[in-house]
């Protein structure tokens, strides 16, 4: 018989060492954002100038009373995998104390700047910014509009530790708004920001000018799409309504949100693209294209799939995004989940917001597959190797060779669906990918990040089934996709049209002979999720590899803990 004084002993023993732990664990994370409150701001004054299409900067920068410090500018934006000369933009930069005395200033790299202090505990740099450039990286200024991204504009010191970066744009009387995900100064004046350190300075874009607000709540959190540039043919109102409904859903998907206010920054010019945000997203998109049915339901998808991106990559994000070093490129083989899962997950969105019928699901997943088994480097490049190559191969992924490369964004979303039918019917239905998203989540959301074999493991952990070949074959090798398993547990088939055969043609359709078990599947699928606490069932989040063989597929989910409250206050 076992001796309860040794038990009790051991259970006492037990929750200290989990008092412990999580004592540490509450130092480690408070510990930056208590240097962040004590280290002194960075101030930056922008006065945007439209007939030199610039921005005038000046930045009050403290020094420590160090002899010298040394600025840097970044060379790339997190989440464009493409190094930019954004330092070529920087003209006529000049440093001087306070008082308008003149300091050295040297340029020992071409983002790098040296300022000789003098010992002066503050000291005064501007310098002029060029911005005639309409990418999602860049910056624009003209006497309509005006977009800035952080990169390109903001000097920082270079140092290792969190600091608050203080902004005050001066607009001119043409531009008569700003807007931006960032928090207001404490004084609380008009287009006055306070970012709690430079990540989040240059996550965070302003767009200014005659600008459309939409605002929405959804999940007890602020939502605002703002229209700007030619947008007079475009309904913001009906847009607005709609993202609600894709807010709402990705809420039901997750269990929560992430964020104290989302901004869709919905910018209408020559051009096109998007990049994600923590907290908003930068969208270039044409009025016109977007007031035709193709056209407006494209701009919905190309806005889902950045909006996702809150979630996945700017959170749950593989480990080498983060921390963030602005002057080198962090090379990675997850870009495929990264963008590939979001895209993915973009579709679904849309059909579970009941934006989107069945039909246009399918047709959705059909583009990606077609285009993908039509490009002869499928078989030439492995998925996790376009990724890792994204830096030399492409446009930050896009426009790659389709003779020599596999696109990580077109394979990486079929292999989401692949991988969503493979753990469906690993489980008997019980569990999809939405789990495995929220498992990896659970595990690997924010600071940490997650390897590749980390994701794969939490797939296992969620199926209960080993899927090492799986991964391989689909993400490692040059070996053709098997779509068997997910035609088969959908009730789905490729069809021919126009005289093609139907293996060219790669159209998804609802086979006639399916059953209606197959058709359920497909309808849990499509249906909008079910609003359950995310991570429900914890029974499988830590065991060892032994035990995958020797797992139950279990007929129904086990009973869900309400985890939610937890989550929302660690964010």
């Amino acid at each position: 018989m076992p001796d309860p004084t040794r038990a009790g002993r051991r259970r006492a023993i037990a929750r200290r060492l989990i008092l412990l732990v999580a004592a540490l664990a509450w130092l480690v994370g408070s510990a930056p954002a208590q240097l962040a409150r004590a280290a002194d701001p960075i101030f930056y004054t922008v006065r945007l100038v439209p007939d030199a299409q610039a921005a005038d900067v000046q930045a009050t920068i403290p020094t420590g009373k160090r002899a010298s410090i040394e600025l840097m500018m970044p060379v790339w934006s997190p989440g464009f995998y493409r190094v930019e000369n954004y330092a070529a933009r920087v003209q006529d930069l000049a440093a001087r104390t306070p008082g308008g005395k003149a300091l050295r200033v040297d340029q020992p790299r071409k983002n790098r700047w040296q300022i000789e202090t003098g010992g002066a505990p503050t000291v005064v740099v501007s310098y002029r910014v060029a911005c005639a450039q309409r990418s999602v990286t860049t910056n624009w200024v003209s006497a309509d509009l005006a977009v800035l991204n952080g990169a390109p504009t903001f000097l920082t010191l270079v140092e290792r530790i969190r600091r608050p970066h203080d902004v005050r744009l001066e607009l001119p009387p043409t531009l008569t708004r700003a807007m931006t995900a960032l928090d207001p100064a404490p004084d609380g004046a008009a287009n006055h920001y306070r970012a709690e350190d430079f990540d989040t300075l240059v996550d965070s874009p302003i767009v200014a000018g005659d600008l459309d607000v939409h605002q929405f709540d959804a999940g007890g959190r602020g939502h605002y799409l703002v229209d700007a540039g030619d947008r007079a043919r475009f309904d913001g109102a009906r847009a607005a309504g709609d993202l609600q409904k894709i807010v709402a859903e990705a809420r039901r998907l997750w269990g929560f949100l992430p964020y104290k206010k989302y901004v869709f920054l919905n910018v209408f010019r020559q051009g096109g693209g998007g990049l994600e945000h923590k907290d908003s997203t930068l969208l270039t998109a044409s009025a016109a294209r977007a007031t035709t049915p193709a056209g407006y339901r494209s701009w919905l998808s190309f806005v889902a799939h950045e909006y996702f991106h809150a979630f996945n990559v700017k959170r749950l994000r593989p480990i080498e995004l983060g921390p963030f070093d602005y002057e080198n490129e962090p090379h990675t083989k997850s870009l495929w989940i990264a963008e590939g899962f979001t895209s993915y997950y973009a579709t679904l969105l849309l059909e579970r917001s009941g934006l989107d019928t069945p039909a246009d699901f399918l047709a959705a997943m059909s583009a990606p597959i077609r285009q993908l088994q039509q490009a002869p480097g499928r078989l030439v490049q492995a998925l996790d190797q376009s990724s890792w190559d994204v830096w030399s191969n492409s446009m930050s992924g896009v426009n790659t060779d389709p003779k020599t490369s596999v696109n990580y964004y077109v394979k990486g979303e079929v292999v989401g669906f692949l991988l969503d039918a493979r753990v469906r019917r690993a489980t008997g239905g019980s569990k999809s990918l939405d789990d495995v998203m929220r498992l990896a989540y659970k595990r690997y959301a924010g600071a940490r990040g997650f390897t590749p074999d980390e994701f794969r493991t939490t797939a296992e952990d969620v199926a209960r089934t080993d899927l090492r070949e799986w991964f391989r074959r689909a993400v490692s090798s040059t070996e053709e996709l098997d779509y068997d398993e997910a035609l088969d547990w959908f009730g789905l088939r490729f069809v021919a049209r126009d005289g093609q055969d139907a293996s060219q043609n790669w159209k998804l359709e609802v086979r006639d002979e399916a059953t209606e078990t197959q058709k359920s599947h497909l309808r849990a699928l499509l249906a909008p999720s079910q609003s359950e606490p995310p991570f429900a069932n914890t029974s499988f989040i830590s065991r060892s590899r032994k035990s995958l063989s020797s797992i139950r597929v279990m007929s129904t989910p086990p009973r869900a803990c309400d985890v939610t409250s937890v989550l929302n206050e660690t964010m």
